[in-house]
């Protein structure tokens, strides 16, 4: 997406016409578009590039309450991925736990049937 400034200034890029057969000059004269207003809510005298006041007012007003929500939002993230992640870690032992105890059971059972000094 363009910036605000992007968008303001394409309307105002000049472009070259047509140079007729008649122009002695080798260039192309470059003719200046006028003001297009494209989708602007600023009105038509206030210069596009200057803070907008109503903005400057919403963000004075609605900033903190913004950034608390948000810093909030990023915390509870954090604090659902740490527990979900332990979980998924809890899981992966129980099941290791779960494959291991067959085997030592195995290992318990051969060396109570054949002791290592017989």
């Amino acid at each position: 997406m363009l910036t605000r400034t992007t968008r303001h200034l394409a309307p105002l890029r000049p472009f070259a016409a047509r140079q007729s057969p008649s122009s002695s000059s080798h260039y192309p004269t470059l003719l200046q578009r006028p003001w297009a207003r494209f989708s602007s809510s600023s009105p038509a005298g206030q210069d596009p590039r200057s803070p907008n006041v109503s903005d400057a007012q919403f963000y004075k007003a609605f900033g903190r309450p913004m950034a608390k929500v948000f810093l909030l939002a990023v915390f509870t993230y954090q604090v659902a991925y740490y527990f979900w992640v332990r979980l998924e870690q809890d899981e992966i032992r129980a099941e290791m736990r779960g494959t291991q105890n067959p085997l030592y059971l195995l290992i318990f059972l051969y060396v109570q049937i054949h002791p290592l000094g017989s």
